[in-house]
Formats: C-alpha cells, sequence, structure tokens
C-alpha cells in the first residue's frame, strides 16, 4: 500500500509504503513520540509491539513518518492506538491513511480507540462514533494510602481466574493482551468465595508508574486494590486512565494529590467497544 503526498516545511516530496512494525523501527518511533510531547519510553513501544501489532510508514531509506498500532481481542474486537504522524506531515493525509490501514488490518468489524480531543474530528470522518470521555489521572503521589489485608499478589496459576472476571465484567476477551502487561507487572487481587473479585497491575510507563487495567466487581474493592499498588511510591508520577467521572474511587485518588483532566474520547468503528461498569482503569490508553 503507498499513499503520495507533499512533505511540509520545504522537505522533498516522498513516496511512502505502508510495512509492518517491526522492531528495528523502535528506536525512530520512540524519537517521533518525543518530537510530540508523548511520555512514552522506548521500552514502552516494545511492550506494545509486544503485545499487539502496527505499521508504519517509510520513505525509500526507510525512514519513519508515521505509525499505528492495533491490539486483537479473541472475539473479534480489537483497540487501536499510537496512531501518529511527523508534526510536518499533519496537513497532509497521512494519519487517516495510517488509521484506515490499521482498521482494514483488524478486519474492520469492530475496533476502538481513545482518541485525543485534537483527533475527534478527524476519526469522526473516517466513520468512528463517539463514546464516553477518558480521563487521565496523574501526579506526584503527595502521599501513600492505607493497605487493606484483605488485598495479595497474584500467585502461580491463577491467571486464568483472572481472565475470568476480566471477561466476565469486560465482555471481551483480552487475554493476549492481558498476558503480555502481566508478564512485566505486579499484579494485585482480591480474592472472594474462593475465586478471584478484582484485580489490578502495576508496571513502569513514561515518567513514572501506570496502574491499570483494574477490573473490580465492587467500588471498594477497587480503592482497595490501588492502595495496595501505591504502597511504596510516594514521590512518584502515577498514571490512571479511567472513564469513571465521579463516585468514591474519583474522590480517593484526588485525596491523594491526584489531579483529573479530559484526555481522550472512546470511538468505535463497527460494533467497537461498550463501557463496562466494573473497569475502573484502562489497561493504557491504545490497549484499552
Amino acid at each position: 500500500m503507498m499513499q503520495r503526498m507533499a512533505r511540509r516545511g520545504g522537505i522533498e516530496r516522498h513516496d511512502l509504503r505502508i510495512v509492518a512494525m517491526q522492531p528495528g523501527h523502535l528506536d525512530a518511533l520512540h524519537g517521533l513520540s518525543v518530537s510530540i510531547g508523548w511520555p512514552h519510553r522506548r521500552s514502552d513501544w516494545a511492550a506494545n509491539l509486544e503485545s499487539g501489532q502496527g505499521i508504519v510508514a517509510v520513505d525509500a531509506m526507510d525512514r519513519v513518518h508515521g505509525s499505528a498500532m492495533y491490539f486483537p481481542y479473541r472475539n473479534a474486537l480489537s483497540a487501536l492506538g499510537m496512531v501518529i504522524t511527523h508534526p510536518r506531515l499533519r496537513g497532509s493525509d497521512l494519519f487517516e491513511v495510517l488509521t484506515r490501514a490499521a482498521v482494514e488490518r483488524t478486519g474492520g468489524d469492530a475496533a476502538f480507540l481513545n482518541a485525543c480531543r485534537e483527533d475527534v474530528a478527524v476519526f469522526r470522518d473516517l466513520g468512528a462514533g463517539v463514546g464516553a470521555p477518558v480521563l487521565k489521572i496523574e501526579g506526584l503521589l503527595c502521599r501513600a494510602p492505607a493497605v487493606s489485608g484483605d488485598v495479595r499478589l497474584l500467585r502461580p496459576g491463577e491467571f486464568p481466574g483472572l481472565l475470568r472476571l476480566d471477561q466476565n465484567v469486560y465482555e471481551a476477551d483480552r487475554a493476549r493482551v492481558l498476558e503480555s502487561l502481566e508478564s512485566r507487572s505486579q499484579t494485585r487481587v482480591i480474592e472472594r468465595g474462593g475465586r478471584i473479585a478484582g484485580f489490578a497491575m502495576r508496571r513502569r510507563f513514561g515518567r513514572g508508574f501506570l496502574i491499570g487495567p483494574l477490573i473490580a466487581e465492587r467500588e471498594a474493592d477497587a480503592i482497595r486494590l490501588t492502595a495496595a499498588l501505591l504502597s511504596g511510591l510516594e514521590g512518584q508520577f502515577i498514571r490512571i486512565d479511567t472513564r469513571r467521572e465521579a463516585g468514591p474511587f474519583r474522590q480517593f485518588l484526588s485525596g491523594l494529590g491526584l489531579r483529573a483532566r479530559p484526555d481522550a474520547l472512546t470511538m468505535a468503528f463497527g460494533r467497537g467497544a461498550a463501557t463496562v461498569q466494573g473497569s475502573f482503569a484502562l489497561s493504557g490508553h491504545s490497549t484499552g
């Protein structure tokens, strides 16, 4: 697939090819994201490539000018993300070309993404419907909350139970994404009646730590799981992406000095993704 377009800022015209994202592209992709102010480290890009698949736009010299990623679930639903173009190409249609190509590779029946506010109009023009807002809650943790004794680490052999809860609450099979995230996260669970009733993961990301996904049957459980994962992180930068606009969970985070601001809108192609009651934090901005 090839798209011809003019480069901005006096740079010559190039023929750009859309090719599969490979580990060899990661250095250039990291540099591209830094150029537009994204917090992703190179290792964050590598983790996304481990969890999903991607495409990049390259020129005849194999220089990277843009990307898009997709994260297939097992029930024909996919999350889209990491759609990025070089700032000098924002006036071209490369952003749209990459988005269409990623949607096509998912099968196009059911895909969703969390769109930055400035990109909502572009995705709407491509046929995506607008869903729930996503709030970015972040900041330096001024104090660690008290930790409940009923929260513990995920034990070997318990991952299938975690998946059952996620599938029941999220109504999607995110096994591949969650398996990849769990391998590099601290995962805490709450057990009730001999089964996992809530879980949350914490890992390094960007400027500090990201908590997510966070799935719980009860809001009080979501708070206890978060408190456990925040233990020992006083003074560290924390990020949580959530669709929760109000309630005890949000109040709990505000009380810790973490600020919320509108960050994105969930948008869907085809069946897309429904807002799920038991999800308190996204697995990530891109992975859903």
